[in-house]
């Protein structure tokens, strides 16, 4: 069999890299994968397809030769398709596999080298519209601009509206006083954010760092809000030696029950506050005064999903392993929210121990098992509020920070000086 050469001669000399372009065109379709507002515009639409129509070249020519542990990561994340599959429509099926797989897929199939190539632009990329949005973001909540134009998501009368400044930044009507950047909640902001920041600390300048760290406040996500101090103060842990990560975790045992305290006795006082109790109170879980989980309130608004819900766990049959089927709130609700439960209750639990499996896997337990385990939660942390581990974007920022650390450490890379763990700030840009 020919392998299609990945390499088309120009002119004399002179040849276009298929190889970089596959990965650009995975950029791309990894930034719309992300929720950006405009993604649902009929335009952007096609030319988004258009991307993943490319996308399925490339898949099926890195598929007819690679290496052996490409194919095996590759056979692993084929069975998330079920994530996907739609029992009513075959044809919805083969085209949410075509959209939302094929992409994961060859990801999977690229080098090394290349799939931090695609993670390191696609973080790029998103700073810098961090960096545009920020100065739009402070100047609309000053001055009373108007939006160059609004468009309005979903069905009419019932979609958001969203308005739009100067093409770079987008915010929701009537909600100017939280950054979302270009995508369609804050919370896109407040969960990719600290992501970024765990895996990647020490591949950050400073301004960059500065940069993630404000937009994620600005964001004024609670994800960001709980996550964001345990993120930064663990996220060197695979360079402590045994002594000093000793000490970081028990340090941290101290410091975690007084900020619980702290925090209880703060989140109290707002209990009749007619709006921070909305905001702070009614976002946990209460016992005898104490907080003992986290709403949330992603489902909750929606009446009648509690008991659905809790009836559906207590069920026995076939329906709690593989779901009530793709888009069961859609036709019970007439809607749906990103929330896992909402996904455990369509897909059912064998995916969601399959999607842990999955993750576990790619973690390197042995020689870090600490900073596995640290990882390890705060992925579940995003999978509660945003089950979409499984999205390209998503998935090779979590697994090129993975593997990110293993190729510098067989370089003998600088950026891994033990003797300066805390010292980040090497520009992803590079």
């Amino acid at each position: 069999m020919k392998i299609p050469a990945l390499h088309i001669s120009v002119q004399k000399n002179r040849k276009i890299d298929i190889r970089k372009l596959i990965c650009i065109n995975l950029v791309l379709i990894a930034f719309f994968d992300s929720y950006p507002v405009y993604s649902t515009i009929v335009p952007v639409r096609v030319f988004v397809y258009g991307l993943k129509f490319l996308n399925l070249y490339a898949c099926l020519a890195l598929l007819i030769k690679n290496n052996y542990k490409n194919y095996i990561l590759a056979a692993l994340i084929l069975p998330v398709w079920w994530a996907y599959y739609n029992e009513d429509s075959i044809l919805i099926s083969i085209q949410l596999l075509y959209s939302g797989i094929l992409p994961l897929l060859t990801f999977t199939l690229l080098r090394d080298e290349e799939r931090f190539k695609v993670a390191q632009w696609y973080i790029k990329f998103f700073i810098f519209l961090l960096i545009v949005g920020l100065p739009i973001y402070f100047l609309i909540n000053l001055v009373d601009i108007p939006p160059l134009f609004s468009i309005q998501r979903g069905e009419a009368g019932k979609g958001r509206v969203y308005d739009n400044y100067f093409f770079f930044y987008w915010t929701r009507l009537g909600v100017k006083n939280r950054f979302s950047s270009v995508f369609d909640e804050p919370g896109v902001v407040g969960t990719i954010v600290p992501i970024i920041m765990f895996y990647y600390r020490r591949m950050l300048s400073r301004f960059e760092f500065w940069i993630l760290t404000i937009a994620g406040i600005l964001s004024l996500s609670l994800f960001f809000l709980i996550v964001f101090l345990p993120v930064i103060y663990f996220s060197n842990t695979r360079l402590l030696k045994a002594k000093q990560l000793a000490f970081r975790l028990a340090f941290s045992v101290v410091f975690i029950c007084i900020s619980y305290v702290s925090f209880v006795l703060a989140a109290r006082s707002t209990k009749d506050d007619p709006v921070l109790s909305l905001k702070i109170y009614n976002r946990f879980e209460w016992q005898n005064g104490w907080i003992v989980g986290i709403v949330n309130n992603r489902d909750t608004a929606i009446r009648g999903f509690e008991s659905l819900y809790q009836g559906f766990l207590s069920e026995s049959n076939t329906d709690l392993l593989t779901g009530k089927g793709k888009d069961y709130m859609l036709k019970v609700y007439g809607g749906s929210t990103l929330s896992y439960r909402v996904f455990v209750l369509e897909r059912g639990i064998l995916i969601l121990f399959y999607l842990i499996f999955l993750f576990a896997y790619l973690h390197p337990w042995r020689k870090y098992f600490i900073f596995s385990c640290i990882s390890m939660l705060i992925l579940m942390l995003v999978f509660f509020q945003r089950p979409m581990l499984y999205s390209l974007n998503y998935f090779l920022i979590v697994y090129v920070g993975l593997e990110l650390f293993e190729m510098q450490a067989r370089f003998n890379s600088k950026k891994l000086d033990s003797k300066n763990e805390d010292s980040t700030h090497y520009s992803i840009s590079r």
